[in-house]
Protein backbone atom coordinates (compact mmCIF):
# COMPACT_ATOMS: atom_id res chain seq x y z
CA UNK A 1 0.00 0.00 0.00
CA UNK A 2 1.43 3.11 -1.20
CA UNK A 3 1.60 6.20 1.49
CA UNK A 4 -1.07 8.66 0.77
CA UNK A 5 0.19 12.46 0.58
CA UNK A 6 -2.19 14.60 3.63
CA UNK A 7 -2.97 17.63 2.43
CA UNK A 8 -1.28 20.70 3.95
CA UNK A 9 -4.47 21.99 5.60
CA UNK A 10 -4.28 18.71 7.24
CA UNK A 11 -1.00 19.11 7.79
CA UNK A 12 -0.99 22.97 9.62
CA UNK A 13 -4.07 21.95 11.66
CA UNK A 14 -2.15 18.25 12.84
CA UNK A 15 1.10 20.48 13.28
CA UNK A 16 -1.28 23.65 15.50
CA UNK A 17 -2.88 20.94 17.87
CA UNK A 18 0.24 19.00 18.48
CA UNK A 19 2.03 22.55 19.30
CA UNK A 20 -0.82 23.26 21.21
CA UNK A 21 -0.70 20.34 23.50
CA UNK A 22 3.30 20.21 24.00
CA UNK A 23 3.20 23.87 24.64
CA UNK A 24 0.26 23.11 27.48
CA UNK A 25 2.06 19.76 28.79
CA UNK A 26 5.57 22.53 29.07
CA UNK A 27 3.44 25.33 30.32
CA UNK A 28 1.77 22.70 33.49
CA UNK A 29 5.35 21.38 34.53
CA UNK A 30 7.05 24.60 34.92
CA UNK A 31 3.96 26.01 36.95
CA UNK A 32 3.86 22.86 39.01
CA UNK A 33 7.56 23.53 39.25
CA UNK A 34 7.29 27.48 39.98
CA UNK A 35 9.82 27.62 36.90
CA UNK A 36 7.32 29.22 34.44
CA UNK A 37 9.53 32.60 34.40
CA UNK A 38 12.70 30.87 33.91
CA UNK A 39 11.17 28.83 31.08
CA UNK A 40 10.29 31.81 28.95
CA UNK A 41 13.06 33.41 29.29
CA UNK A 42 15.02 31.01 27.75
CA UNK A 43 12.90 30.70 24.60
CA UNK A 44 13.55 34.31 24.41
CA UNK A 45 16.91 33.95 24.38
CA UNK A 46 16.69 31.05 22.05
CA UNK A 47 14.15 33.51 19.89
CA UNK A 48 17.08 36.59 19.67
CA UNK A 49 20.04 33.73 19.54
CA UNK A 50 18.64 33.53 15.93
CA UNK A 51 18.59 37.16 14.95
CA UNK A 52 21.63 38.84 13.15
CA UNK A 53 23.52 40.49 15.80
CA UNK A 54 23.67 43.81 13.66
CA UNK A 55 19.93 43.92 13.38
CA UNK A 56 19.74 45.84 16.37
CA UNK A 57 22.30 48.48 15.18
CA UNK A 58 20.91 48.49 11.74
CA UNK A 59 16.97 49.15 13.50
CA UNK A 60 18.36 51.77 15.72
CA UNK A 61 20.06 53.79 12.80
CA UNK A 62 16.93 53.63 10.65
CA UNK A 63 14.87 54.76 13.56
CA UNK A 64 16.89 57.92 13.89
CA UNK A 65 16.67 58.53 9.92
CA UNK A 66 12.92 57.33 9.20
CA UNK A 67 11.19 56.13 12.33
CA UNK A 68 7.75 56.51 10.87
CA UNK A 69 8.95 53.70 8.15
CA UNK A 70 10.65 52.02 10.35
CA UNK A 71 8.05 51.68 12.74
CA UNK A 72 5.23 50.54 9.71
CA UNK A 73 7.53 48.15 8.67
CA UNK A 74 8.68 46.24 11.67
CA UNK A 75 4.81 46.48 12.87
CA UNK A 76 3.70 45.11 9.55
CA UNK A 77 6.10 41.68 10.19
CA UNK A 78 4.95 41.31 13.42
CA UNK A 79 1.11 40.90 11.98
CA UNK A 80 2.38 39.10 9.38
CA UNK A 81 3.77 36.30 11.86
CA UNK A 82 0.69 35.96 13.42
CA UNK A 83 -0.78 34.07 10.88
CA UNK A 84 0.82 31.40 12.11
CA UNK A 85 -1.70 31.13 14.40
CA UNK A 86 -4.27 33.31 13.30
CA UNK A 87 -6.02 33.93 10.03
CA UNK A 88 -5.46 36.96 8.49
CA UNK A 89 -9.40 37.41 8.78
CA UNK A 90 -8.81 37.64 12.37
CA UNK A 91 -6.41 40.68 12.34
CA UNK A 92 -7.47 43.58 12.51
CA UNK A 93 -5.06 46.17 12.70
CA UNK A 94 -5.49 49.74 13.19
CA UNK A 95 -3.05 52.80 12.59
CA UNK A 96 -3.41 55.37 15.30
CA UNK A 97 -0.50 56.98 13.90
CA UNK A 98 3.16 56.50 12.10
CA UNK A 99 4.25 55.77 15.74
CA UNK A 100 1.39 53.86 17.55
CA UNK A 101 -0.72 50.79 16.46
CA UNK A 102 -3.22 48.83 17.51
CA UNK A 103 -3.24 44.94 16.41
CA UNK A 104 -6.87 42.87 17.47
CA UNK A 105 -7.47 39.31 17.81
CA UNK A 106 -11.47 39.16 16.83
CA UNK A 107 -12.57 35.15 17.67
CA UNK A 108 -8.84 33.98 18.25
CA UNK A 109 -8.39 30.65 17.02
CA UNK A 110 -5.04 29.53 19.80
CA UNK A 111 -7.80 30.50 22.76
CA UNK A 112 -10.55 28.39 20.93
CA UNK A 113 -8.16 25.43 20.73
CA UNK A 114 -6.20 25.77 23.40
CA UNK A 115 -10.00 25.76 25.52
CA UNK A 116 -10.38 22.62 24.15
CA UNK A 117 -6.99 20.94 24.43
CA UNK A 118 -6.88 22.03 27.95
CA UNK A 119 -10.33 20.65 28.78
CA UNK A 120 -9.46 16.96 27.34
CA UNK A 121 -6.07 16.69 28.38
CA UNK A 122 -7.90 17.47 32.17
CA UNK A 123 -5.07 20.04 32.72
CA UNK A 124 -4.81 22.12 36.01
CA UNK A 125 -4.21 25.73 34.10
CA UNK A 126 -5.66 27.99 32.55
CA UNK A 127 -7.04 28.27 28.89
CA UNK A 128 -5.63 31.80 28.63
CA UNK A 129 -2.28 30.24 29.27
CA UNK A 130 -0.89 31.41 25.79
CA UNK A 131 -2.47 34.56 26.77
CA UNK A 132 0.14 34.70 29.71
CA UNK A 133 2.59 33.71 27.85
CA UNK A 134 2.50 36.01 25.38
CA UNK A 135 2.06 38.93 27.96
CA UNK A 136 4.69 38.52 29.33
CA UNK A 137 6.88 37.69 26.51
CA UNK A 138 6.32 40.52 24.89
CA UNK A 139 6.56 43.18 27.47
CA UNK A 140 9.86 41.77 28.56
CA UNK A 141 13.08 43.37 27.65
CA UNK A 142 14.25 40.42 26.28
CA UNK A 143 11.65 40.05 23.29
CA UNK A 144 12.95 41.19 19.47
CA UNK A 145 10.50 44.37 19.63
CA UNK A 146 11.42 45.63 22.78
CA UNK A 147 15.10 45.43 21.64
CA UNK A 148 14.03 47.34 18.20
CA UNK A 149 12.60 50.34 20.53
CA UNK A 150 8.84 48.88 20.33
CA UNK A 151 6.17 49.14 23.61
CA UNK A 152 4.14 46.65 23.15
CA UNK A 153 1.04 45.93 25.71
CA UNK A 154 -2.20 43.79 25.60
CA UNK A 155 -5.65 44.08 26.97
CA UNK A 156 -7.18 40.63 26.88
CA UNK A 157 -10.90 40.33 25.38
CA UNK A 158 -13.82 37.64 26.10
CA UNK A 159 -12.71 35.93 22.53
CA UNK A 160 -9.48 37.54 22.00
CA UNK A 161 -6.70 40.51 22.59
CA UNK A 162 -6.04 43.78 21.81
CA UNK A 163 -2.33 44.79 21.22
CA UNK A 164 -0.89 48.15 20.95
CA UNK A 165 2.29 48.49 19.35
CA UNK A 166 4.41 52.19 20.09
CA UNK A 167 7.34 53.35 19.08
CA UNK A 168 9.48 54.53 21.89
Amino acid sequence: MANKEMPYEEKYDQLFDFYISETAASYAFHKKKGTINEWLDTSLEVMGSGMPKFMGAITSLLRTIVPGRTFKQITNQMVYMQQITQPSSGIEVSWVSDREAVMTYKDCEILKRTKDIVKKAGLDISPRFFCEMDQYRHTSPLHPMQKFGIDLSCKLEPNGCKWTFKLK
